[in-house]
């Protein structure tokens, strides 16, 4: 009889602690707003809402890293999320391996190039060429529109909304008595373009069978031979501001720092590193800027 006076009293008791609850829940609901439910990830996290595009177009000014014991381009490219080539392109820089401690290097918030500036060319002239928010260009490279312009101007990449990420339109160069008024290049080989210069793709690709002699376009020093960003490939500097790369070769026929003359075998064309078949991929660049091989090549 005592367990089941008691067994009704919880009974009793239980239905109006559980309305009491419901009330309070109820009375809290009305005097606080209601939030939407967010959905949730496969692992029940809730996902960070999307950057608006303020956010994402909101980029840092240029700014200084001193090269650290153990620093390589590699590691200071992955450490700010740039490719090799933006690090080594904006710092002019000969090789990858071309860092020493204590060195000062320019780095950028986005992918994209140095680009130089003739005197009196106007930040609004450059924006309006490169097809890039003159703000954007004021607030990376620190100048004020109307300004002093620096010597180069930092051009940012396709990473920026509405951006090119190659220059496909060179930059007037101011005449010059000791520079040749056209510059001439020799093919570095034989065989069918099978992709042009275009905004993405900053040379031409030139396919013929594994093995076919690549050669130097013209006289002057070689500045990397050896594995990297385009598999095996050649870069040779030509002394007047211009390099000219060669990429995807087989094989190596000259060493690093030597001096190679118009014409010299430097190769054999191959399809190493990201590649689809056996081609030279052929870059002409001018001060560090890729230019259409096709505008100098005889």
């Amino acid at each position: 009889m005592f367990i089941l006076a008691v067994a009704l009293g919880i009974g009793l008791f239980t239905p109006l602690t559980s309305h009491r609850r419901m009330d309070e829940a109820a009375a809290s609901a009305s005097a606080s707003p209601v939030r939407p439910m967010l959905p949730r990830t496969a692992a029940g996290m809730v996902p960070r809402p999307p950057s608006t595009v303020g956010e994402s177009t909101q980029l840092t000014p240029l700014h200084t890293y001193m090269v650290q014991p153990g620093d390589t381009i590699l590691a200071i490219a992955a450490r700010y999320g740039l490719s090799v080539e933006t690090v080594t392109q904006v710092n002019n820089l000969p090789g990858a391996d071309a860092l020493q401690v204590g060195q000062s290097l320019t780095v950028p918030p986005v992918d994209g190039s140095m680009v130089p500036l003739v005197p009196g060319e106007q930040l609004a002239q450059v924006a309006d060429q490169y097809r890039v928010d003159a703000g954007l260009l004021a607030t990376i490279n620190q100048v004020q529109p109307g300004g002093v312009m620096p010597a180069r101007l930092f051009v940012p990449s396709a990473a920026v909304p509405g951006a090119l990420s190659r220059p496909t339109r060179p930059v007037p160069q101011p005449p010059a008595a000791d520079r040749p008024a056209l510059i001439h290049f020799q093919w570095p080989t034989q065989g069918v373009i099978t992709q042009p210069f275009w905004q993405y793709h900053p040379g031409i690709d030139i396919a013929n069978v594994t093995g076919t002699p690549v050669v130097s376009a013209d006289g002057g020093r070689v500045v990397f031979a050896g594995w990297g960003d385009y598999g095996l490939y050649v870069e040779i500097d030509h002394g007047n501001g211009y390099s000219t790369v060669y990429g995807h070769l087989s094989q190596l026929q000259v060493t690093l720092g030597q001096q190679v003359r118009p014409g010299q075998p430097i190769g054999l064309m191959g399809s190493t590193g990201r590649s689809t078949g056996p081609h030279l991929h052929f870059e002409i660049r001018q001060q560090g800027v890729p230019r259409n091989p096709l505008d100098y090549l005889r």
